[in-house]
């Protein structure tokens, strides 16, 4: 058994669920080959929500499905908020994206901004439209390690500033980092512009509705 589990997951569990079956039912049987989803937490929170077969990407993909659900009902963000750190008890957790090791097995990040009609997302039903992209994990992380130069700094830093300053966001190599104090595992968060995103996705982008 993990000797954590994260505040956010019973909180935020019926929503991504609501996410995750808008996604079986619009997305993976009209524009995959195959796909297995995986049911149980500890899987999950090791980073793996989904294997996947499309016929324009080689090999079996393990895929982490991540959503914008807090924002559904509200506004239609221009970016999306890849994991730093965050907070346990005190101790400062490494965030999905920072942390390689228990993160390994996933090849692909599946970011997704479902959006209602003004509710707050509670069902499938209530999902009216939705971005989702496709994005390899090493594309990206190859991307943001090559934005970054001496003149950027160490992002530990950054990270570190945030923590223990008073800033709520941070410039680094271009991008914001940002810290969300209000929320019980203060995570810190890498801001990156959803028109890059669509880039680095290599086509892999749908626009789904009802």
């Amino acid at each position: 058994m993990r000797r954590f589990s994260r505040p956010a997951f019973g909180r935020d569990s019926h929503r991504e669920r609501a996410v995750a079956e808008y996604l079986d039912y619009h997305l993976y049987p009209k524009h995959f080959q195959s796909t297995g989803r995986v049911n149980d937490k500890e899987r999950q929170l090791a980073g793996i929500d989904l294997f996947a077969t499309h016929k324009d990407i080689e090999g079996e993909m393990k895929i982490d499905e991540k959503a914008a659900t807090s924002w559904a009902h509200k506004m239609d963000l221009k970016t999306f908020a890849f994991e730093l750190q965050w907070m346990l008890d005190g101790r400062e957790m490494g965030g999905w994206f920072m942390d390689m090791n228990q993160y390994r097995e996933t090849t692909h990040w599946m970011c997704i901004w479902p959006r209602t009609m003004g509710e707050p997302l509670e069902k499938m039903e209530d999902i009216v439209r939705a971005e989702v992209m496709l994005v390899g994990v090493k594309v990206l992380r190859r991307w943001v390690r090559k934005g970054a130069s001496r003149k950027s700094g160490f992002l530990e830093d950054v990270i570190d500033r945030l923590r223990n300053g008073e800033d709520d966001e941070l410039q680094w190599a271009g991008l914001r980092v940002r810290i969300s104090r209000n929320l019980p595992e203060q995570p810190i968060n890498l801001l990156i512009p959803r028109e890059k995103l669509r880039e680095l996705s290599g086509g892999m982008v749908w626009n789904l509705s009802k």
